[in-house]
């Protein structure tokens, strides 16, 4: 069940921010599911300390459609960054494809996602999943929830 496995995702991503770390590239190929349905998050390389989070090294990484709005303006990553890639997990959980799978990932996207655009919410998709998913993913880091509101 996709909510199972989502929750599951959570609570990891829930001890890596419980271990004071933000994981700072948090997309679809770091999650590993095992045969009995473990999840794994993976690529732990670029976690970084919370108190670490606003020295900057000008350096951008992550795959694009993943990577929060402040991050693709050149801000520290933070434990907010996590959530806002979290909603493009749960988006792709309702729609079965990466997030703007049909758009280039060029400057183009960068401004888009910078300026608000989001994946379109796949029809049927349950209106308290579509409420969690637009927090995870308001343009405004404040606004959207911690990890432990999620869980």
């Amino acid at each position: 069940d996709k909510l199972q496995l989502l929750r599951k995702i959570i609570l990891g991503l829930k001890v890596i921010h419980e271990s004071n770390l933000t994981h700072g590239d948090f997309h679809d190929g770091n999650i590993l599911i095992s045969a009995n349905y473990e999840i794994f998050i993976s690529d732990l390389g670029l976690c970084k300390p919370i108190n670490n989070l606003h020295y900057k090294t000008n350096e951008i990484y992550g795959v694009l459609p993943f990577m929060a709005p402040e991050i693709l303006r050149n801000n520290p990553y933070t434990l907010k960054s996590d959530i806002y890639s979290l909603s493009m997990i749960m988006w792709e959980f309702t729609s079965g494809i990466p997030p703007f799978n049909n758009n280039a990932h060029d400057h183009n996207l960068i401004l888009d996602i910078c300026e608000g655009e989001r994946p379109k919410i796949i029809k049927n998709t349950p209106k308290c999943y579509i409420d969690l998913m637009n927090k995870c993913w308001d343009l405004e880091p404040k606004n959207r929830p911690t990890i432990a509101e999620l869980e």
